[in-house]
């Protein structure tokens, strides 16, 4: 009979079955290799966040310049509408100025004395026949303040005084006529003074004169006059 011994070999078995035991040094060179790798993966890291800083600030130094000359050129604009502007508000008072010549210039092309000789007519037609003046009442007002002589007679008989004579130079009328005494020549300028359409008047020269009536042998005395006054508005 046989006898087996099984025990030695089952140790065998196992220890087979385990693998062949690294040695100590193997061990310690793999540690050694991450360790490295771990090192080199920081030190990429490590430049590529510097590099990215880096070009962040070339990014920012080159953003500072452009909004720089952004606004040296905006500056610039500004400066150059400035000289714009004033050129073209220096071309439109020119051209103002002349519109305004011109207008002025239309305006005595078409004077008309018309409404003019039209209230001299009216200041010596009776009231009774629906004649008048056109009363400036500021000014009238201002007028009887300063000299309370020249407040106007509604009851004036007007055929105590006729014209003779109307002439206009620069905007000024030069009248001549007769009146039957000096009543009758100070309401009529009173009525000028009071009128909307004239101005400035000047003081009456008068002188006495005589006359025959052609019906009348006897003679009758009455007042030759003249004036100048301004004419404020001619239409």
């Amino acid at each position: 009979m046989i006898r087996i011994n099984l025990a030695p070999t089952k140790r065998k078995r196992a220890t087979a079955s385990a693998g062949p035991a690294q040695p100590r040094g193997q061990v310690a060179a793999g540690s050694n290799s991450g360790a490295a790798t771990f090192v080199l993966m920081l030190l990429v890291w490590g430049g590529l966040a510097g590099a990215g800083w880096y070009l962040l600030g070339i990014e920012d130094d080159a953003a500072m310049a452009v909004r720089a000359k952004a606004a040296g050129i905006s500056k610039e604009v500004n400066e150059i509408k400035a000289v714009i502007d004033e050129a073209g508000l220096k071309a439109r008072e020119e051209e103002i100025k002349r519109q305004e010549v011109a207008i002025e210039k239309l305006k005595s092309k078409q004077r008309t004395p018309v409404f003019v000789m039209y209230e001299l007519a009216m200041m010596l037609t009776d009231a009774q026949l629906g004649g008048g003046v056109t009363i400036d009442e500021e000014k009238y007002k201002k007028n009887k303040a300063d000299d309370p002589q020249s407040e106007i007679n509604e009851r004036w008989d007007p055929s105590g005084l006729w014209l003779s004579s109307v002439e206009e130079a620069d905007g000024r009328l030069t009248i001549e006529g007769s009146a039957r005494d000096a009543a009758d020549l100070s309401e009529f300028t009173r009525r000028l003074r009071a009128s909307v359409w004239f101005g400035e008047i000047t003081h009456p020269n008068y002188e006495r004169a005589d006359s025959k009536s052609r019906d009348r042998e006897d003679t009758q005395r009455h007042l030759t006059w003249k004036l100048d006054v301004a004419v404020r508005r001619w239409n």
